[in-house]
């Protein structure tokens, strides 16, 4: 594990709090739109976009809610 300055630390953990994502989501999805504005990775180097109207269960509250193909 990577340890930053206090200052940092607090604003990464507030963003995490905020997007609903752990630590280390936030660290890769900072990083990844850094090296992407910075054009060290191309656009389609990025996870597809969600489909509309289907939610993802790794990033919902009751994730046992979904079977399958991500449906209630």
């Amino acid at each position: 594990m990577t340890n930053f300055p206090d200052d940092l630390e607090a604003a990464l953990t507030t963003h995490a709090r905020q997007q609903n994502i752990s630590r280390d989501e936030a660290i890769q999805r900072i990083v990844r739109e850094w090296m992407r504005t910075h054009g060290f990775l191309d656009n389609m180097d990025e996870a597809a976009p969600p489909v509309p109207g289907k939610p993802d269960p790794e990033f919902v509250q009751y994730p046992g809610y979904f079977k399958g193909d991500g449906s209630l």
